[in-house]
């Protein structure tokens, strides 16, 4: 029996950790090209001057369970019909049953301008280890003006990400005694702030305590750099949209003085061109899966676990925390010749930080559903949700999570 887990992030190391617990030594391969392992939700508060970066790396080969085979190297096609893998080095893996744990790709380069102007001129992301920290310096740096902060279409790794640096850029430019002179600007694809309107509801009156401008149904096109503009299509409201990919939305241009940008994300090369993937509708181009079992309707011995898949969630740490008991039991159901029993019922959280010392916990399923964890409004901006985020959820992770304890 030979299990292949292709993914070294989240999702494919906690799975490491629970697989191990069932199958003996070498029974298990994890197939991952980086030697570092990043805590990616610590670089929001890495850009809000809160912690360094450094404090969100750790080394990849510390956490692999022992036992486990690791492959340093990275997948080039999927061929689940045959149950092979083609590695970029060109080797050949064969699975028994495979775990896909690959992630997103946070495609900086989709957009014209952004990848080669990051860092310069005003331009800015929390969406990646370096640029993080030089986020913070340019907020730190900001003498007024506009600032712009984007969101792009979902599904993305982390939704709410886009406005906790937001609300932290707004903090520190009060705290610097510049915020008369700033104008804070908040362009966003969605018809609102979020999507799950009890939580919009309390974020639309953070955005009205601290004076943000929202304009909604707004989608980043260009950067041009040297001139300090982005350009941005206007699209029409949900219920006037069409279908068709020759729809063209008339076309904005934004003169800025700091631009925090999140890229459009998507799934990889080999992922979205194999038959493990959805080839129509909202899910095009991710991992087809169940949306409850995980386990690929075509291909029984496959599942899939993290931003890679097809459900209707938020991309989030805490969503991989609910579904990694969910693969596990199902995946050992399939290994023992049964029907997979196990359900994931959509599970994200999202600790929306709106200033450093207070958090609105987000904790949603499938459907809008409220999922709360603590008995109380988690509407509400709390001190102890910022206790939470800032000091408990990192040692979960790299003491629980990664370790398959919880």
């Amino acid at each position: 029996m030979k299990l292949i887990i292709l993914g070294g992030g989240t999702g494919g190391i906690s799975m490491a950790a629970r697989m191990r617990r069932h199958l003996s030594a070498n029974q298990i391969t994890l197939v991952e090209p980086s030697s570092n392992h990043y805590y990616q939700p610590l670089w929001t508060l890495v850009g809000g001057g809160v912690l360094p970066k450094e404090q969100s790396q750790r080394l990849t080969r510390d956490f692999i369970p022992e036992g486990v085979e690791w492959i340093q190297d990275s997948a080039k096609a999927l061929n689940p019909k045959s149950n092979e893998i083609t590695l970029s080095s060109g080797k050949v893996l064969k699975y028994d049953y495979l775990i896909l744990a690959t992630g997103l790709v946070v495609d900086f380069a989709q957009i014209p301008g952004l990848q080669e102007g990051l860092g310069k001129n005003g331009l800015c992301s929390i969406y990646e280890y370096e640029n993080s920290e030089k986020t913070y310096q340019m907020l730190k740096n900001f003498k007024g003006g506009n600032a712009v902060f984007t969101m792009p279409r979902v599904p993305i790794k982390c939704a709410g990400a886009p406005q906790k640096i937001m609300y932290l850029a707004e903090e520190i430019f009060r705290e610097n005694g510049i915020r008369e002179k700033c104008q804070v600007n908040y362009y966003g694809t969605g018809a609102g702030i979020f999507g799950v309107p009890a939580f919009a509801a309390a974020l639309n009156s953070v955005v009205k305590k601290k004076n943000i401008q929202t304009h909604f149904l707004h989608q980043l096109v260009e950067v041009r750099g040297s001139e300090k503009t982005a350009v941005f299509e206007v699209l029409p409201a949900p219920e006037k949209a069409g279908h068709g990919p020759e729809e063209i939305f008339p076309r904005l241009e934004v003169k800025y003085d700091l631009l925090h940008v999140v890229p459009p994300c998507r799934t990889h090369d080999f992922v979205r061109n194999s038959d493990l993937a959805n080839h129509e509708g909202p899910q095009k181009g991710w991992m087809k899966v169940d949306i409850h079992s995980l386990q690929n309707p075509d291909f029984k011995n496959v599942f899939g676990i993290g931003d890679v898949t097809g459900v209707p969630n938020s991309k989030t740490g805490a969503a991989i925390r609910k579904q990694a008991p969910v693969v596990e039991q199902n995946l050992l159901a399939v290994m023992a010749g049964k029907t997979p029993t196990h359900q994931y019922d959509g599970y994200s959280s999202c600790p929306l930080i709106t200033s450093r010392g207070s958090v609105i916990l987000a904790e949603f399923g499938y459907d809008s559903k409220l999922m709360p964890s603590f008995p109380m409004d988690l509407t509400q901006e709390r001190r102890s949700m910022w206790i939470l985020k800032r000091y408990l959820l990192p040692k979960m992770y790299w003491y629980g999570m990664l370790r398959g304890r919880m």
